[in-house]
């Protein structure tokens, strides 16, 4: 029956993770005292049940013991209370009973759900009264006999405690020692003259508890005849564990006289007693065949007395005695269980041990003396959930082997805290069979076998730049197969960086979230190949898994057009012919993220009154000029502002040629442009420096004579160095001279000449022959404009802004031009017509010459000299100052310092 409990409790806790029946307050531990009645309540507990359930008729109940007793029941008090409670079937003593049981209580409810939990039940010591071994109440005291011991009294106390003996009522007669308990006469007795019986009340106390008991003390007569024995028998055979009081023999002894009596006493020893009248021989204490001295001498020799006296009280005559020797062989009986120690081990065993490894060997052992008494056999070994993946092997031995896998990762194994609970019994071969048993706990170890895998071998995201610090990007996600899972942390390897910044991602260690640590840059970085690295959980040997996660950067509008020069003062004469270059100034733009064709030229019309400015092209280009739209109107009143500070706005939108839709907002970049208007009649300004043309030629791999400062320092140190090499070999030599001068050689031998002649000359290594190859890349021009000024069609390049004239001149890549120091115009009064007039003739010789400046940069540019013609052209350059008078220009040169070629086309 029991059996069949465990095989379905073992069923339930398979197909069941949590039980619907629970025994709140189980396991637990009960404190009893010894002695404790029939009905004493043990311990109390309560039986929870899923909702419309009941226990089954005849549960709780108590399913196994340890040690095996039926001293507890458990009982119901209500419908959800329970308590364990005490027989009496056995008395519960401390000093003779086991000290602590293991109560294993079941419940089961009426949907067949169960529940196991142990309780652990100590046994504490009850300080008890001490107990008189000897039936002793009746003394009896020969006349005429010396004072001295008449009787000890044998007490026992089960604590052990020291006692203490009273005589009540005193008497001067008769004395008790009151440790020891021995009672002594101080007088001789006269049978006939003293009283003949004397009653005491004999009190024995531990100094907590005391017994009493009534003494009387009878005084006899002598005796003179000596007892003779009638046994015939003196040796007898025992088994031990005999309970005290079994009747070994009886003792019988007689005397002539039939009106004497017979006393026994039995010499000194631990196990036996004798009763003083009746000659019975019993087992006054356990014997233990296994335990010391019985264990090594198992027979007992005992000297029994018969002590002959008058019937009542002794006569007055001597005492006679005979004694009779008796032997008593303990044997032994199958009484030890099989003891296994250690009861309960540990064994920590690899996830991927291989079946039929051995796991532990339990040893046990058997205390009894006989060898057919401490032979036994493992005969079963069971396991809640193993499911036959272990066994004893072979069978009987005391040898757990493993029979299936451990692999934490079968679904089909257990996974409770990764440990396995064994129960291995071993059985004695003699009736009755006794039964030990060891617990052993088989923790099944992980071991990293998988490294984390990701749910992709490669991850692609496109986000635009425009995306700032913070934005989730995506998340990487990894898994491991390994169990109990240990986590996955992430890392970012590599493949970050840019722009001098180490990394401008950030990677969540746990959840793989990537997101942006500062904003991405097209300009910069187009395409990211981040390295990530998976890392399982071990702190031993953890595993790695690697990704790649591709980055595409989307480019968006986020670069402002950046244009020069800025804050120019320009002056303007208010006479100057409508579309006119003013002072030939020119507005060079540059935009990180968007093409010279999407660049919108307008002025802010709040200071552009009246529009007299325009800048042609007005789109499309990098590269624009300012013109004079609209004439100045002074003499009617339309216009009164001369300084004007034009804010020319710059735009990267133009959709015509930037594409089919704008990426992101349309960036504007400003540039300011001083105009002073003034009359050349009337007024003499100091200008500013004009724009110029700076023409930038680029050399590589040729020698320039601008560099022959590096030459210089080469030769110069190649010579100190030449110099501190001779010093040094000056000194050296003069060493050498003074220690070859004053040493002994005449113990050297002359060493033969060496033949200076070459016999055979060493070839000279071939020269190296240095090809560089030079490829010249054409420029491609994709866009075509009209020169407003000349109406000439010139083609363009979009990136670069680099122009030609269509008729095939070149025209070199344009940059920022940059002005004289300073220039003085000079108009007199009242010349205005003659003024507009050499003007017109001015404007024209400007565009030819700005013509011939052209072919002149185009020279340059593919002379090999251009660096050095445009050198020596600079420092001849000379600013100009026009006068104009009633005779005509007056043309006055001053020095002055420029850089680049002089275009007096713009003076």
């Amino acid at each position: 029956m029991d059996f069949i409990l465990l095989l379905s409790l073992g069923m339930w806790m398979i197909r069941e993770s949590a039980p619907e029946v629970s025994l709140i307050g189980l396991p637990g531990t009960a404190r009893l005292a010894e002695n404790s009645k029939a009905g004493t309540v043990t311990y109390s507990f309560q039986v929870a049940l899923s909702p419309g359930a009941s226990l089954a008729s005849g549960y709780p109940r108590i399913l196994n013991s340890d040690p095996l007793t039926n001293t507890f029941t458990v009982s119901m008090i209500n419908t959800n209370k329970a308590q364990v409670t005490v027989t009496g079937t056995t008395n519960l003593d401390f000093e003779t009973s086991p000290n602590s049981f293991v109560l294993q209580i079941l419940a089961v409810d009426s949907t067949k759900d169960m529940a196991l939990q142990r309780l652990t039940v100590i046994l504490t010591d009850v300080n008890e009264p001490p107990v008189f071994l000897d039936e002793e109440s009746v003394l009896y005291v020969l006349e005429k006999s010396p004072p001295g011991q008449i009787y000890r009294p044998t007490v026992s106390d089960p604590e052990n405690q020291p006692v203490t003996f009273t005589l009540t009522p005193s008497n001067t007669e008769f004395r008790i020692d009151v440790g020891s308990g021995f009672l002594t006469t101080t007088k001789q007795f006269n049978y006939l003259t003293d009283p003949r019986s004397y009653a005491f009340k004999l009190t024995v106390s531990d100094g907590n508890n005391s017994v009493s008991r009534t003494l009387v003390i009878n005084i006899v007569n002598r005796n003179d005849d000596k007892p003779q024995f009638l046994n015939t028998i003196t040796d007898f055979t025992v088994s031990e564990e005999l309970s005290p009081g079994f009747i070994v023999t009886n003792i019988t002894a007689v005397v002539p006289d039939d009106s004497f009596y017979i006393i026994y006493s039995i010499g000194t020893n631990n196990y036996l007693a004798i009763h003083r009248y009746t000659g019975l021989v019993t087992i006054a204490k356990r014997m233990d065949r296994d335990l010391a001295p019985l264990r090594e001498d198992p027979i007992i020799t005992v000297t029994v007395t018969a002590t002959s006296s008058p019937s009542g009280p002794p006569s007055n005559t001597i005492t006679l005695t005979n004694t009779i020797t008796l032997t008593i062989t303990v044997t032994d009986i199958n009484d030890n269980p099989p003891i296994c120690s250690p009861d309960a081990q540990r064994v920590a065993v690899s996830e991927t041990e291989k079946p039929g490894a051995l796991i532990t060997t339990v040893t046990c052992t058997d205390n009894d003396v006989e060898t057919a008494f401490r032979e036994f056999l493992f005969t079963g070994l069971s396991c809640l959930g193993c499911a036959n993946r272990f066994a004893l092997e072979p069978t009987g031995s005391n040898q757990i082997v493993l029979k299936g896998n451990l692999d934490l990762e079968d679904p089909s194994n257990l996974l409770d805290g990764n440990e396995y609970s064994l129960l291995a019994v071993a059985e004695d071969k003699d009736e009755p069979n006794l039964k030990g048993s060891a617990y052993i706990y088989v923790t099944v170890t992980p071991v990293n076998e998988f490294p984390p895998v990701f749910s992709s071998p490669s991850y692609f995201y496109r986000i635009s730049e425009l995306l700032g610090r913070g934005t989730v990007i995506g998340s990487v996600k990894a898994t491991d197969r390994d169990l109990p899972a240990t986590g996955v942390r992430y890392s970012l390897i590599s493949g970050g960086g840019t722009g001098g910044l180490s990394n401008i991602f950030s990677l969540d260690p746990k959840l793989g979230s990537l997101a942006l640590l500062t904003r991405p840059d097209y300009e910069t970085t187009q395409i990211y190949s981040l390295v990530i690295r998976a890392q399982d959980g071990d702190p031993i040997s953890p595993l790695i898994a690697t990704t790649t996660v591709t980055i595409n950067i989307t480019e968006a509008n986020d670069e402002p057009p950046l244009c020069g020069p800025n804050q120019t003062h320009l002056i303007v004469p208010k006479d100057l012919r409508t579309g006119s270059n003013i002072q030939g100034f020119i507005v060079t733009c540059s935009d990180r993220d968007s093409p010279p064709a999407s660049f919108i030229y307008s002025i802010s019309g709040a200071s552009n009154l009246n529009n007299h400015f325009v800048f042609s092209p007005s789109s499309g280009t990098n590269v624009t000029r300012l013109f004079l739209k609209e004439p100045f109107d002074y003499e009617s009143g339309l216009d009164r502002v001369w300084h004007y500070s034009l804010t020319v706005l710059v735009s990267d939108g133009n959709l015509r040629s930037a594409g089919s839709e704008p990426r992101g907002l349309t960036q504007t970049g400003t540039v300011v442009i001083n105009i002073l208007v003034v009359d050349p009649d009337l007024t003499t300004v100091t200008t500013t420096t004009i724009p110029r043309v700076t023409y930038i030629t680029i050399t590589e791999n040729t020698y320039s004579i601008d560099n022959w400062y590096i030459w210089f320092v080469i030769a110069l140190g190649t010579m100190l160095l030449l110099g501190l090499l001779s010093y040094l070999l000056y000194h050296l030599c003069g060493k050498l001279y003074k220690a070859l001068k004053h040493s002994d050689c005449s113990c050297c031998k002359p060493r033969p000449r060496e033949d200076k002649e070459v016999l055979i000359p060493e070839p000279t290594p071939p020269k190296r022959e240095i090809l560089m190859e030079v490829i010249k890349i054409n420029t491609v021009f994709d866009g075509e404009e009209v020169d407003p000024v000349t109406g000439r069609v010139y083609e363009y390049n979009s990136k670069s802004g680099a122009r030609r004239w269509k008729d095939g001149t070149t025209v070199s890549e344009f940059v920022p031009m940059i002005q004289p120091e300073s220039s003085s115009m000079v108009i007199p009064h009242g010349h205005s017509a003659q003024s507009q007039a050499r003007s017109g003739r001015a404007s024209t010789g400007q565009s030819k010459m700005r013509s011939e400046g052209v072919g002149r940069a185009t020279e340059d540019r593919r002379s090999p000299w251009s660096s050095q013609s445009r050198q020596t052209s600079g420092q001849s350059a000379r600013s100009a100052r026009f006068a104009l008078s009633e005779g005509g220009v007056k043309l006055d040169m001053v020095p002055m310092t420029t850089r680049g070629r002089l275009n007096m086309s713009e003076v």
